[in-house]
C-alpha cells in the first residue's frame, strides 16, 4: 500500500550563491500581509522536502518561510555532501537571506543548519532578529573511532571527496516512522559525508564551543535522549552563550529530529511562542530608541 504524501504547498525557485553555485530554494508566501519571514536551514544529508509541515504551520501563523538547500544537499548544486571551505556554505545561507523582503527575519536550522545558524549569529550578521537551533552540531553523541578519523584525516589532503557513511539512522531521528515516509524528495537525502565536509564542519563545532556568542535573541532546542548530537555540549555552550537574551528548551522522550517527531505541532507552538515574544521585545526596544531620539 503507497504511503500518504504532505501536499507541498510552496513554490520553487533558485538562486546563485556567491560563488555562481545554483541553490534550491522553497517559498511559502502568506496572503496578505506578512508579520515577517523565517528562513529554514536543514541538517546535513537531508534536504527542504522535508520541512513541508514546517513551512506550512509558520505560513498559517502568518509568515512568510523560506527554506534553501545549501551546496551538496537536495536539488541545489555542487558535489553531493562535499564542500571546500565552510564559509562556502554561510554564503548559501546568506543568499537565502538576500531573498527576504519582509522583516524582522527568523533564521531556523536544524542539526548542521543549527550549526550554521549559531555561526551566523557569532559572526555578527545583520538584519536578523533571532536564531533558532534545533539540535545543532556542536559535538557528536557517538563520534567516530579515533582511527577511521586519522584515516579521513590523511584523505582529507589526499582524497577529500571520499566519503564516509554517517551511519545514522532514521529511527534515530523520529519515531513517526509514518510521518517520515510522508516528507518529500527522500531519494535525495544521503547517508554520507565527504572527508574534506566533515573535517570542516568538525572545526566550525570547535570555533563555536570555544566562543559561544550571539548578536541576537537565541533559542535552542533539542530531545533527550538525542542519538546524534550532544546534549550535553549543548546545555554547556548555553551556559557560556554571551547573548541578547537566550532560552533552552529541552524535550525528554523525543530525539534527533524535534519538528519531525510526534509532539511536533507542540514543538513547532513553542517555536512561534519564542518569536512572537521576541518581536514584541524587539519593538519595545525600537519604541523606546524613538522616544529617547526624540527626547534629545
Amino acid at each position: 500500500m503507497e504511503s500518504f504524501k504532505l501536499a507541498d504547498r510552496s513554490s520553487p525557485r533558485d538562486v546563485r550563491s556567491s560563488d555562481g553555485t545554483k541553490l534550491f530554494v522553497r517559498e511559502w508566501a502568506t496572503k496578505g500581509s506578512a508579520k515577517g519571514t523565517i528562513l529554514l536551514v536543514p541538517g546535513y544529508g537531508e534536504q527542504t522536502g522535508r520541512y513541508l509541515h514546517v513551512g506550512d504551520f509558520f505560513q498559517a501563523a502568518g509568515f512568510n518561510v523560506l527554506a534553501i538547500d545549501v551546496r551538496g544537499q537536495g536539488r541545489s548544486g555542487g558535489t553531493p555532501a562535499h564542500v571546500e571551505r565552510y564559509d562556502q556554505y554561510l554564503e548559501d545561507v546568506r543568499a537565502g537571506i538576500g531573498l527576504v523582503k519582509v522583516f524582522p527575519l527568523f533564521v531556523l536550522g536544524h542539526s548542521f543548519g543549527g550549526q550554521l545558524v549559531l555561526l551566523l549569529a557569532a559572526r555578527n550578521e545583520l538584519n536578523i532578529t533571532g536564531y533558532i537551533a534545533s539540535g545543532p552540531w556542536l559535538a557528536l553523541t557517538k563520534p567516530p573511532a579515533p582511527w577511521l578519523v586519522g584515516l579521513a584525516s590523511m584523505l582529507n589532503v589526499l582524497f577529500p571527496k571520499c566519503r564516509f557513511p554517517t551511519g545514522i539512522k532514521r529511527s534515530q531521528n523520529s519515531s513517526d516512522e509514518a510521518h517520515l515516509d510522508s516528507l518529500a524528495d527522500l531519494d535525495l537525502n544521503h547517508g554520507f559525508v565527504t572527508a574534506r565536509a566533515f573535517f570542516e564542519i568538525s572545526a566550525a563545532a570547535r570555533q563555536l564551543r570555544a566562543t559561544p556568542r550571539a548578536n541576537a535573541p537565541v533559542l535552542i532546542a533539542q530531545g533527550k535522549p538525542d542519538p546524534v548530537t550532544s546534549v550535553d555540549a549543548t546545555i554547556a555552550f548555553y551556559h557560556r552563550l554571551d547573548a541578547p537574551a537566550k532560552e533552552l528548551l529541552i524535550y525528554d522522550g523525543l530525539l534527533h529530529e524535534l519538528h519531525n517527531e510526534r509532539d511536533r505541532e507542540g514543538v513547532l507552538e513553542d517555536y512561534l511562542a519564542w518569536i512572537e515574544k521576541t518581536m514584541l521585545s524587539a519593538g519595545a526596544g525600537a519604541e523606546t530608541r524613538t522616544t529617547k531620539q526624540n527626547l534629545v
